[in-house]
């Protein structure tokens, strides 16, 4: 099963919240006027145009310029991307890295870009702890955009997003179904577990691992 990058983002760009432009216009942005197109990557012309536009230099030099390549070359076409949005998180799949000439003022400034299929959005509170804590890295340290530090699978996101820490209404509707059929069900995706086909045995141990988180809020 092929692995993927994570991505985390905030909605606030150079302080004025843009989720509702994200969500309808489908891309997220960093903001970088005066840096003109940034693909493909050079990073000593990248280092000379922040040095003029903004001044910068020192540490604030060194990490814009790593903030700045991993929004343009290291994110890829496939990646998942969570963007941050006060109490809401709204997932999604990354394209490719585009510029629009005329975003490219102080006014706008949203003119380095990536397009965005949205997925689905859901309360902060309903995140898997792993991506909760993600979140509150990127938040404490100040930080735009960050990568999670490893790949993740459709299956693991899958798992994340499926709400296992949500509610405890949630938690009540779910064990709705008697005993007997939840312990047929799992007898069932513990012999998947044991198939040859390996996507197979993971999208079964992802069931098995939802249903226990699920059990531990029940």
């Amino acid at each position: 099963m092929s692995r993927l990058q994570l991505f985390v983002m905030l909605a606030d760009v150079d302080g004025i919240n843009r989720s509702k432009t994200f969500l309808e216009d489908h891309f997220v942005c960093l903001y970088g006027p005066g840096l003109g197109k940034l693909e493909p990557f050079d990073e000593e012309a990248c280092k000379v145009r922040l040095m003029e536009a903004y001044h910068l230099e020192g540490t604030a030099l060194t990490e814009r310029i790593a903030e700045l390549r991993l929004f343009v070359e290291i994110a890829a076409d496939g990646d998942y991307v969570l963007l941050v949005d006060d109490d809401k998180v709204h997932v999604g799949d990354l394209g490719e890295y585009y510029y629009v000439l005329n975003a490219d003022n102080k006014e706008d400034g949203s003119c380095h870009r990536r397009g965005v299929t949205w997925l689905k959005s859901l309360p902060h509170s309903m995140l898997a702890p792993e991506l909760q804590s993600l979140i509150a890295k990127v938040i404490a340290e100040g930080l735009f955009l960050a990568r999670h530090e490893q790949p993740v699978t459709a299956w693991q996101m899958e798992l994340w997003l499926s709400g296992a820490a949500g509610s405890s209404e949630q938690s009540e509707s779910f064990f709705d179904i008697d005993h007997k059929t939840i312990r047929e069900a799992v007898d069932i995706l513990r012999l998947a577990m044991q198939a040859e086909d390996v996507e197979r045995r993971e999208r079964a141990a992802a069931a098995i691992l939802q249903y226990a988180s699920r059990s531990r809020f029940s």
